[in-house]
């Protein structure tokens, strides 16, 4: 074999073959793939005219919301807090979530491997609470989809909250052994008589246009229409709330015509709390502990004079009632008592502070919040959730022993507690009386009972000294609604009229006077 032979028979030999070729590129393509392209942003930020947008983008975990979502949001609202271009804040998610709430999966784990990240979490998660509800901007909140916990939190401050027939409402956290935090029971002692209280105990899923009925929602759309307002928000040359409360209300989406009541298979129906069960439930959350509402609810099943609807829905409250954390309704109803008595979010973030340290600090009050995380979302077991204590009678949970466990300030359980940063400050001292915020929940979406008593009893803003016919009152609501037509000014006229007949007698000449 000459020389040259030889050389080419060794080049041939020390050539790649196809295969190792195309194995080299996919390295290569991988390789490049990692270094070149970024992860994407889990919260998106963006800028339209005056408006300003954030959407959330953890849609593998429907937007729960983790420290670094919440730190990005912290950052750019403050931000945009400050610039004087920007008139309107718009939180949106993706079709299925809005945001499910903070990641307390996680949590837990980290608190079995010994992580102390719980608590500082939810200190940076109020005080992103408190800067919501203090923006100084028109605040629009788009709950499409699953709208849970740390959800509430960022969307309850909001002026305008638009439901869609995909919306599911909830602070489910009794169910995995917490209780509702995040400010929510501020907002939930707005509603009207015990129907906050309820939610706060049970953590009852609330499904679309029911979340607009119940005041948790201000509008409620069809989540085709969702995009284009989003749209006329952002091109709108006046975006005052009033204005902007308007533009919404054109889309208001009619309710089914079937009698059924909403719920996931049908969440454009009426809400199922009005008339007897409405009647029955404020009667029965109202009571001073668990102990008593469950008592209440086991004895509506012998009481001849409640209708079978009335016991049917409360039989269902007592099923629920078994299977959640006995310490997290406790502690969820002594603390919507509290929001309800002080009519101020500050303190409400702060008895949340304390809850929550008890539940997750180094000297914790009950191990049910990793219990129940554990059981229901980690775990996913089937069966009950070994709460401790079990019994929702135990002695323990009295409103007494709660509050000295969970709220008071020499509980060895709130020992080490953070100091919430209150920023911006508020406008008033803790002690000196409601929040100045407070009554304004329910604005801009249908008459809540104690905006129709103000007006009747004369006590609202701009209300004159005289009685008030059923028409005046009528045309009171609908003129301070703005310039409103169709599905929504008929269900304004609707709910005057629904809170008139429940609330309301007729004296002399018709003149209305408030009797509940």
């Amino acid at each position: 074999m000459s020389s040259i032979a030889r050389i080419q028979l060794l080049q041939r030999m020390s050539r790649p073959t196809a295969t190792s070729r195309l194995a080299v590129l996919n390295r290569h393509l991988s390789s490049s793939s990692q270094m070149t392209v970024p992860r994407e942003e889990l919260v998106l930020f963006e800028s339209q005219q005056d408006t300003r947008i954030y959407k959330l983008n953890r849609s593998a975990k429907l937007n729960s919301l983790n420290l670094e979502m919440i730190n990005s949001l912290s950052n750019k609202i403050k931000a945009w807090r400050e610039l004087d271009s920007c008139k309107v804040i718009i939180g949106t998610g993706d079709s299925r979530a809005f945001c499910a709430g903070g990641d307390v999966k996680q949590l837990v784990l980290d608190l079995k491997e010994g992580k102390q990240t719980a608590v500082p979490f939810f200190k940076s998660e109020f005080q992103l609470n408190w800067l919501f509800a203090r923006l100084g901007k028109l605040y629009v909140a788009v709950i499409d989809g699953v709208t849970m916990g740390g959800g509430g939190g960022l969307s309850l401050p909001a002026h305008i909250r638009i439901a869609t027939p995909r919306t599911i409402f909830a602070m489910p956290e009794t169910k995995i052994g917490y209780s509702p935090d995040v400010g929510s029971n501020y907002y939930f002692a707005q509603l009207d008589g015990s129907i906050g209280a309820w939610l706060a105990v049970t953590g009852q899923e609330v499904y679309g246009r029911a979340a607009y009925e119940l005041g948790i929602a201000t509008h409620y759309v069809t989540e085709n229409n969702v995009s284009d307002i989003v749209y006329q928000i952002t091109q709108h040359p006046s975006p005052t709330p009033a204005n902007i409360s308007s533009l919404i209300s054109a889309y208001t989406a009619p309710a089914s015509t079937t009698n059924e009541a909403s719920s996931k298979s049908s969440p454009d129906g009426h809400t199922p709390i009005k008339g007897e069960i409405r009647k029955f439930l404020d009667k029965t959350f109202n009571k001073k502990s668990i102990q008593e509402i469950y008592a209440a609810l086991d004895k509506s099943q012998s009481d001849d004079k409640l209708s079978s609807d009335v016991k049917e829905w409360a039989a269902q409250q007592k099923l629920q009632m078994e299977a959640r954390s006995p310490t997290g309704m406790a502690v969820a109803l002594q603390n919507y008592r509290k929001a309800r008595e002080t009519r101020r979010l500050d303190r409400t973030l702060l008895n949340d502070i304390s809850m929550a340290t008890a539940y997750c600090g180094t000297n914790r009050a009950t191990d049910d919040f990793i219990t129940g995380v554990s059981a229901v979302l980690i775990d996913r077991s089937k069966g009950p959730v070994a709460w401790a204590p079990k019994d929702i009678n135990e002695e323990s949970l009295s409103p007494q022993n709660i509050n000295s466990r969970f709220f008071s300030a020499s509980s060895p359980h709130v020992v080490g507690k953070p100091e919430i940063e209150f920023t911006p400050s508020s406008a008033s001292k803790l002690d000196s009386g409601r929040d100045s915020t407070w009554g304004q929940f329910r604005k801009y979406g249908l008459p809540s009972e104690e905006a129709v008593r103000a007006a009747v009893d004369g006590y609202a803003p701009g209300s004159g000294a005289f009685a008030l016919l059923e028409e005046e009152l009528i045309e009171q609501f609908v003129d301070a609604q703005g310039d409103v037509k169709g599905t929504r000014r008929d269900e304004v006229v609707k709910r005057v009229k629904e809170v008139v007949n429940t609330c309301c007698k007729k004296g002399k000449d018709g003149y209305l006077e408030w009797i509940a």
